[in-house]
């Protein structure tokens, strides 16, 4: 089955912030998640800025009015989702659904959690006809109609 990539960011609010994790899950539309059995965690790591790139490659990087080191406090992950996922409600496969995130935060030697987020996602991958379901070969279908989405 093939993946849809979606990039998540998170801001650091404050200095002390010392590591940052993704909890995720997907369902159908409508569905409720599972947070015990599906969900998927990963570490968010912090951006480094350009100039600190620059800077390491041997160029003399400053800006005006600017004192000391850059930081950032951008952190980025890209989340690899499947392109389709079972939809019970309907028996079939669906490459719309809904993705629940939240944040987990930690901060001066605590741990602290976001608010629940939720994303409607469609990776525009299309539903694979039922009767390719039926003969066991959904599978080779969908990655080819995904391959003809993506040229």
């Amino acid at each position: 089955m093939g993946w849809y990539s979606l990039e998540k960011e998170f801001y650091d609010y404050a200095d002390d912030i010392e590591g940052v994790n993704i909890h995720y899950v997907s369902t159908p539309l409508g569905g409720t998640p599972d947070w015990e059995n599906q969900r998927a965690t990963r570490y968010m790591p912090l951006v480094r800025p350009t100039s600190q790139v620059a800077g390491e490659a041997g160029a003399n990087v400053s800006s005006p009015g600017v004192t000391g080191p850059v930081t950032t406090r951008l952190r980025k992950k890209v989340l690899k989702l499947p392109a389709l996922i079972s939809d019970p409600q309907s028996n079939t496969l669906t490459d719309r659904y809904i993705l629940h995130h939240y944040f987990e935060i930690f901060q001066d030697g605590h741990r602290h959690y976001s608010p629940l987020y939720t994303q409607e996602v469609v990776t525009g991958t299309g539903t694979p006809p039922a009767a390719a379901e039926e003969r066991g070969t959904a599978q080779p279908e969908v990655a080819a109609q995904a391959s003809l989405k993506e040229s």
